[in-house]
């Protein structure tokens, strides 16, 4: 009889424990694809106000004489390079600090203040324009640049949400999102530029409180731990930065691979707008409407085919495909014609989103012990550090014709691309 009615509760109570685990692992799941949400909101827009002024920029240095474009008599692609490289280096600080110093003092606090900040730094830049200061310019960009960082934030948020989301389609949907804000950006950059630079930098700063009230009503309150609370805040630049992890040989190593992959993207990202002006004689809104072809193929390639090829190929060899593909495609604008360049630049988006939705990855799947925030810190520093060099030197190779800076990163995404083959292990 004992175990008849033991056997009984345990047929009653079983269903109903069993309905409780579902019923707490679909709150979790309701609360994640919020946080994911809104994480992706603030990609969009950062994405978007990063990539806003690119088309005005390269034409009103080029065609365009005013203090502006002709300070201290420095060649109009060398201001140009400047202005290109100021805010990355920007972003080279804030996110090697931000992204640990979320892991310290709470994701949502740091994302919320990092946020009103860069909608200043926004402002700041639309002001600089319009008093045509070139110095004020720069720095309103480098403040932007800093507080622009907090994108390894909303990374960190994503890869947190794992396991209850899996790691690589939120991450690649957070991606996507991005390639959304740089399709959006420069299509919204090249329809507002009869309206003045200044004014894309004010509808810039404008999406950006759009994504500020987002993460102040749906993100949840930050988990306070007594012990990473007592960090000082001078620590994050001495011990806790992302740079700290350099120390590690085997990371250095992987950013290094990066460092120079990004170096190819970039050359490409930041010199294909002057191509087109030279070659072709493109305005800004013909800019913005190849680049929404280029962005539309990222974001359609990272949300449907990315997860795919991973299965296929690995993280490894996949990312190796999109850095050899990527590759040649910019080898291509020695030949490319106006006829051939639309199809050009659409299978050039896919191979983007192939190595820029893998390698992150690989490398947050390679070193999962350690803290997210700090290693998408290194990741976002790293990108801005290849930013800011390739502007520099693309710049000057820009002088003899923007293809050889796009050439250039061809060369280095083939070096990236052999030396992960010998040095990385394959992890599926």
């Amino acid at each position: 009889m004992l175990i008849i009615a033991v056997k009984y509760t345990m047929t009653i109570h079983l269903p109903q424990a069993q309905n409780s685990t579902e019923n707490t692992s679909n709150a979790e799941t309701l609360i994640a694809k919020k946080t994911l949400f809104s994480v992706m909101l603030v990609v969009l827009f950062s994405c978007a106000g990063i990539a806003l002024p690119y088309p005005v920029l390269a034409p009103i240095f080029l065609n365009e004489i005013s203090p502006l474009t002709t300070f201290a008599d420095l060649p109009s692609k060398i201001l140009l390079g400047i202005i290109l490289a100021i805010y990355p280096l920007g972003v080279i600080l804030g996110s090697s600090v931000l992204g640990a110093a979320s892991g310290v003092y709470g994701r949502k606090k740091t994302l919320i203040i990092t946020l009103m900040l860069t909608v200043v730094g926004y402002v700041l830049s639309a002001l600089a324009v319009m008093a045509e200061s070139f110095l004020l310019l720069i720095f309103a960009r480098f403040i932007t640049g800093v507080f622009s960082g907090n994108i390894s934030i909303a990374k960190a948020i994503a890869i947190d949400l794992s396991p209850t989301l899996d790691k690589t389609h939120t991450f690649n949907l957070v991606n996507a999102t991005g390639y959304i804000g740089w399709l959006l950006g420069p299509l919204a950059g090249g329809l507002l530029a009869i309206y003045g630079l200044d004014t894309v930098f004010y509808f810039a700063a404008l999406a950006l409180v759009i994504a500020l009230f987002s993460v102040t009503l749906v993100l949840q309150p930050d988990k306070t731990n007594l012990n990473k609370t007592q960090v000082k805040f001078s620590q994050l630049f001495s011990k806790q930065n992302s740079f700290a992890l350099l120390a590690n040989t085997k990371i250095r190593r992987i950013f290094l691979i990066y460092l120079l992959a990004t170096l190819g993207l970039n050359a490409y990202y930041e010199f294909y707008p002057v191509w087109l002006v030279e070659n072709f004689n493109f305005s800004s809104l013909n800019i913005g409407y190849i680049t929404v072809v280029l962005t539309f193929f990222m974001t359609i390639t990272s949300v449907f085919f990315v997860k795919k090829l991973k299965v296929i190929m690995g993280l490894k060899f996949g990312a190796i495909f999109g850095m050899l593909s990527l590759a040649l495609l910019l080898g291509l604008h020695m030949v490319l014609s106006l006829s051939s360049l639309w199809p050009v630049y659409a299978i050039t988006g896919i191979s983007i989103a192939i190595f820029n939705g893998l390698l992150p990855v690989y490398i947050s799947e390679q070193y999962a012990d350690i803290e997210q925030g700090q290693l998408m810190g290194l990741i976002t520093t790293t990108f801005s550090l290849a930013n800011v060099l390739m502007a520099l030197i693309g710049s000057v190779l820009a002088l003899l014709g923007a293809h050889w800076a796009i050439l250039f990163g061809a060369v280095l995404l083939i070096i990236a691309s052999v030396d992960f083959h010998f040095s990385q292990e394959d992890i599926r």
